[in-house]
């Protein structure tokens, strides 16, 4: 009996230890501007001569100067990234003052050197690799600015002839985005180089020629005051020049704490109904694999935080992809115990046996999406490269939490004897399961697919998807008002102009959105702020471009095309190709559903479609991996000398395979459903296209998983098997003897 206290005192540690822990991590979070509100731009890069081409370097700098530059606004976790070979994405989460922040933003570009008449001297290209830095004088510690100088020789030519100029015009002034249209020194003569000037940063005296590869400006500056100069050199220290490649999007702040308070909500009762479920149907191991689930999720959102991760509405989609295989490796462990018990063997005899056969099956599996998650990560971009960080972290501790510690703590138990004659207490009571023909079963939801994709295929033709405004381009109105005001009002506004569609937000009533999927020209843009006016609501109209979305879109089909490569070659090297080519149909079959519901429907697409798309791909390799374990692994057991199975002998592998597995399926999907009805039922409206397409997929890729999978797989086998194979010859031939019977 005292065995029992160690595995007992662990699990109390884990549960005390998470509960502790919880809400620290959880305030920790670094929200994307999709939850917490903000504002992103994506930005072109080219380079400032025509002449010449865009290098790694030169995008490596201005993403380096980018870095500096924001780091001067003060803004909390921006994200700044590479994505391709000429854009840079910067998102500011929190900023709300979108015309802020575009000018903020726009300061990143060209450094240049001019006279008090606004004649170029030099440009950044005179600069080292060393560009600006503070240092102090010697003697008086006063603070000051020190320039590394490359072209020395053409440095001190432009400051000699400026030496000699008379007093008042011997100065050098530093510009960031010189506009030769609006900017002149004479302008801005008495703010040149104050705080807050984010263009005219300096204006020096040159009283002889400077020839050193260290130049110093000086002046009465604070040690702020020189820091900020140094940072707007080196930020404006660009070999390139910055343009807007896509209008702003901005997302309202009061919109993104709604989503994560309905999110988080969500989570807790999507993770308690969960809990119940395992607890349910098996005792005892249930409660340790809850214990072992709340470890988990602490251990995610701990490690995502120790990354620098920023949790997006993709990252979501990645964590319930991610919980749905924690839980299916505690319901792939369970489900083997009771199938060993049921062969009358003792608890640790059928515990023992039953964590060896489940061990393949989960590292299979999760080993399949790690691979899919790592090639997302490689060639992806933004939001897949989101997706792809939260997945890998999730597979990860599935191993840690769920695997290994689950299993641990149960080996711990079993050894303690406590439930040697209570079984069904210790793992739940096993359920005889029903012989079914599953290959017979499985022309029915072929059929009903075929039909399903069929309808698709020809609503997609002749009418099209139902776009959203993401992939169409649009306007974007930005709404709010210190007094509150009704949507309904709104809505009659809108009702004016020719607008075919529009998705909206509305937020505490005092702030929200309209996205129209029309663009409106200046006219109607000043005559629609008017009429928003006359109801006291300020607005900031803004056009949406769909080059992102397409940019994207383009990119995660590439990501995903790359990934399926690499998860035929591993299934092909741990089973045969016959199950990976099985297993990329089914996948298909599962995404093809999906497209074609939305068609058929007319379901708005949004770019989180995406994000649902990946989410079901992960899940149907996952479920239809595990299906193939247990195929291959009878297969070994009852043919183990055969290498040519008859069609029926095929057919009864499958059925016993499918028989054995259906427990599985059933209740993996139902948990990871439970999800995403959770979503639903709590009222998320942006992400409810994410939220339908992940529903559609769970149902289809539990069905082909379980049933048009192996129906498929035994027809490729049988073609295989049929092909004459000279090395494979079973039949016996006589043994020929020269002079004997030859």
């Amino acid at each position: 009996m005292k065995k029992i206290i160690k595995p007992l005192i662990i699990l109390l540690i884990l549960l005390v230890g998470g509960l502790f822990l919880i809400k620290p991590i959880i305030n920790n979070i670094s929200y994307g501007i999709d939850l917490q509100g903000g504002f992103e731009i994506l930005y072109n890069v080219e380079p400032l001569e025509k002449d010449k081409s865009l290098t790694s370097e030169d995008l490596s700098k201005t993403y380096n100067a980018i870095v500096k530059r924001i780091d001067t606004l003060g803004v909390s976790e921006p994200v700044i990234t590479i994505e391709g070979d000429n854009l840079i994405r910067v998102q500011l989460p929190g900023v709300s003052n979108e015309d802020e922040a575009r000018s903020r933003i726009s300061t990143t570009a060209v450094l240049s050197f001019r006279d008090t008449e606004d004649n170029l001297l030099l440009t950044s290209e005179v600069l080292g690799r060393g560009g600006a830095s503070l240092s102090q004088n010697d003697k008086t510690l006063a603070y000051q600015v020190k320039l590394d100088i490359k072209d020395i020789e053409k440095f001190y030519n432009v400051t000699n002839n400026l030496s000699k100029r008379t007093s008042g015009k011997n100065m050098m002034v530093v510009w960031l985005d010189f506009d030769e249209a609006t900017d002149s020194y004479e302008g801005q003569n008495g703010t040149c180089g104050s705080k807050g000037n984010l263009k005219c940063i300096s204006a020096a005296y040159v009283n002889k020629g400077l020839n050193s590869n260290n130049v110093v400006i000086e002046g009465s500056f604070t040690e702020e005051e020189a820091k900020t100069l140094v940072d707007l050199i080196n930020s404006g220290s660009l070999p390139t020049k910055l343009t807007e490649e896509s209008t702003p999007k901005s997302v309202s702040p009061s919109f993104g704490e709604e989503t994560i308070t309905k999110t988080g909500i969500a989570g807790l009762i999507t993770l308690a109904i969960i809990c119940l479920i395992l607890i349910f149907n098996y005792k005892f191991s249930g409660i340790v694999g809850s214990i072992c689930l709340f470890a988990y999720v602490v251990l995610v959102f701990g490690i995502f935080n120790m990354v620098g991760g920023v949790l997006t509405l993709t990252g979501i989609a990645a964590l319930i992809l991610g919980i749905g295989m924690a839980v299916d490796s505690i319901i792939i462990s369970n489900e083997r115990v009771k199938d060993e018990l049921n062969k009358n063997s003792k608890l640790n005899v059928s515990f023992k046996e039953a964590n060896k056969n489940s061990l393949k099956s989960i590292v299979d599996s999760n080993i399949t999406t790690l691979i899919a998650g790592i090639v997302l990560y490689v060639f992806g971009e933004s939001s897949v490269k989101g997706f792809a960080t939260m997945l890998i972290i999730t597979i990860f501790v599935t191993a840690i939490t769920t695997v290994i510690l689950y299993r641990i703590i149960l080996s711990m138990t079993v050894k303690s004897g406590v439930f040697k004659d209570k079984t069904n207490l210790f793992v739940g009571k096993f359920v005889n399961k029903k012989e079914r023909n599953y290959v017979n079963i499985a022309k029915y939801p072929m059929i009903a697919s075929l039909i399903i994709i069929a309808l698709g295929v020809g609503f997609i033709i002749f009418r099209g998807f139902n776009f959203g405004v993401d992939f169409t381009g649009g306007t974007n109105i930005v709404l709010s008002s210190k007094d509150g005001f009704n949507f309904d009002d709104v809505k009659k506004v809108v009702s004016n102009y020719e607008i075919g569609d529009y998705d909206y937000y509305l937020g505490n009533k005092k702030e929200g959105y309209i996205k129209l999927n029309t663009i409106l020209n200046e006219e109607e843009e000043v005559k629609i702020k008017k009429d928003f006016e006359k109801l006291n609501i300020s607005v900031s109209v803004s056009e949406i471009s769909n080059l992102v979305t397409k940019t994207l879109t383009k990119n995660a089909i590439k990501a995903l095309l790359y990934s399926l490569v690499a998860i035929i070659i591993y299934i092909t090297i741990r089973f045969n190709f016959n199950y990976a080519i099985t297993g990329i149909l089914m996948l298909l079959h599962d995404v093809l559903i999906i497209l074609s519901i939305f068609a058929v429907l007319h379901i708005k697409v949004d770019f989180i479609i995406v994000a649902a798309l990946l989410t079901i791909i992960g899940y149907s390799i996952n479920d239809t991996i595990v299906v193939f374990d247990r195929i291959r692994e009878n297969r070994s057991k009852l043919y183990r000398n055969k290498k040519v199975l008859t069609v029926e002998e095929l057919r009864s592998l499958v059925n016993t395979s499918s028989v054995q597995t259906i427990n599985r399926n059933i209740w993996t999907s139902i948990t990871t459903i439970v999800s995403v009805l959770t979503l639903i039922l709590i009222g998320l409206s942006d992400i409810f296209t994410f939220n339908i397409a992940v529903l559609i997929g769970l149902i289809a890729g539990t069905i082909s998983s379980l049933l048009i999978g192996p129906r498929i797989w035994i027809s490729l086998e049988r073609r295989s098997m049929l092909k004459p194979d000279d090395d494979d010859d079973d039949e016996v031939h006589e043994l020929k003897i020269k002079g004997i019977n030859d």
